[in-house]
């Protein structure tokens, strides 16, 4: 098994930008993670090397071994979280912001981008990012999650509204879709079905 220890900070948010992604380009990574893209592809290539990802003509996808290195750091790194009440109690926050983003993004999808439901979305993840600062703290590495919000909203609202839902972009949804499975992995938690 590996252990987090294997792992350093920045092999993690390369391994786990893929593991949340479920299937991710380099541009995509260094783009999530704020490392440089020759970095990126140097570790990419140490981790196929080490079977750690698959790599599909320019798409990495884990491989077992890449996340069990991932889940390893999740446990090893956050396991004191965990252990307290304040990271649960923040998700039980979280998770009534995030019944709201779904519908809001249901009905705008719906309703053929309707400008109002936009707002009304755009304001729930506002209130997410405020909230993930009170919690960058202890998850530094969530400041990144702040960025990807201004950036994607700021296009959105620049009238890009392709990046407010488009799975093949760095959009609203998909960056929410990504932190709502990391904090799940911090809190060891299985993703509701």
């Amino acid at each position: 098994m590996w252990g987090c220890c294997m792992i350093g900070d920045d092999a993690f948010l390369i391994l786990n930008s893929i593991y949340l992604r479920k299937m991710a380009t380099p541009a995509h990574i260094s783009s999530a993670t704020g490392l440089a893209p020759d970095a990126v592809q140097a570790s990419l290539a140490r981790f196929a090397a080490a079977e750690q990802i698959l790599d599909l003509a320019g798409q990495v996808l884990l491989q077992p071994q890449g996340t069990a290195a991932v889940l390893a750091y999740y446990r090893e790194t956050y396991g004191p979280l965990r252990a307290g009440d304040g990271l649960a109690a923040w998700y039980g926050r979280f998770e009534d912001l995030n019944a709201q983003f779904i519908r809001l993004i249901s009905e705008w999808q719906k309703s053929d981008g309707d400008e109002r439901m936009q707002g009304r979305a755009i304001r729930v993840v506002e209130r997410l990012t405020k909230a993930l600062r009170e919690i960058e703290p202890a998850i530094p590495r969530y400041a990144g999650y702040v960025r990807r919000f201004e950036a994607s909203v700021g296009l959105v609202d620049q009238g890009k509204r392709q990046f407010m839902c488009d799975p093949t972009i760095d959009s609203v949804h998909n960056i929410w879709f990504e932190f709502h499975e990391d904090i799940l992995a911090v809190l060891g938690r299985p993703r509701d079905t």
